[in-house]
């Protein structure tokens, strides 16, 4: 199961570089190493914790379990929140399709 979580970890991380890469080019270019550098920050934090939740379920410690899944994963969230913002996947103004329908 371990190489299995190694191989897995290695496709979601190419694919999330090929997925970012056509948004991460800002105007400026802190904005694009700010990019990069939350995208590697977020998905080592996601990674260590999985892999954390992972090896103490197995030897079975279910206090650090349930902390690593608190603290990890609520960090992992909020990381992805602020990436998403940063990258324009959310907070866009939406278009009004039908601007003389108004309700």
């Amino acid at each position: 199961m371990g190489t299995f979580l190694v191989f897995l970890a290695g496709i979601l991380f190419l694919a999330g570089i090929i997925f970012i890469k056509p948004r991460a080019k800002q105007d400026l270019r802190w904005k694009t190493v700010l990019n990069w550098a939350l995208y590697v920050l977020w998905y080592s934090i996601t990674a260590i914790g999985v892999s954390f939740i992972y090896i103490n379920s197995i030897v079975g410690h279910v206090k650090a379990t349930s902390t690593a899944i608190f603290l990890f994963i609520g960090l992992s969230i909020v990381l992805a929140i602020v990436l998403a913002r940063l990258l324009g996947f959310l907070g866009k103004k939406r278009e009004n399709i039908n601007p003389s329908a108004k309700a």
